[in-house]
């Protein structure tokens, strides 16, 4: 039974989503929930991931949508609004934390993800991959679970 469940979400017209069970402090990450899917699909994921998190303690991390250089070179026009109103849909349904990618993406590098067991399951998926990202930054900055690196989550 885990003692924390993260739930990281990198909205967009793909969207990944990544529910990441702890115990003790530690990613089980062969127990982590790897999707990414439409936007139209992600309030039902979200829900689903709730509900398996049984008596866990939920924490849900959302990649913020800054405008800026990258956001305007976006696929589509339409890409921008979606992840907007997906944000704005996940804030109806739960209380999420919403952080921009670049302070993530900064700490939550692929090593830090390896060593939580995060980076094999997310392989080929870039956006449930940045969405394991969210989670486990979210884990360690919101829920005091041990940087994955340090001594005190190798021991």
């Amino acid at each position: 039974m885990s003692d924390l469940f993260v739930i990281g979400v990198d909205p967009g017209q793909t969207t990944g989503v990544v529910g990441v069970p702890f115990v003790d402090g530690r990613a089980v990450g062969e127990g982590a929930f790897v999707v990414q899917t439409t936007s139209g699909l992600v309030l039902d994921v979200i829900g689903r991931l709730v509900h398996l998190a049984g008596s866990a303690a939920v924490h849900i991390a959302v990649e913020k949508f800054v405008v800026g250089p990258r956001a305007s070179r976006s696929g589509t026009p339409a890409a921008g609004r979606t992840a907007r109103e997906l944000i704005a849909a996940i804030h109806r349904e739960y209380a999420p934390v919403e952080r921009p990618a670049v302070e993530v993406k900064r700490w939550a590098t692929d090593k830090r993800l390896d060593a939580a067991g995060l980076l094999d399951p997310t392989k080929g998926m870039g956006h449930a991959r940045d969405a394991a990202r969210h989670a486990l930054f979210a884990a360690v900055r919101d829920g005091r679970v041990p940087d994955p690196l340090s001594r005190k989550a190798t021991r």
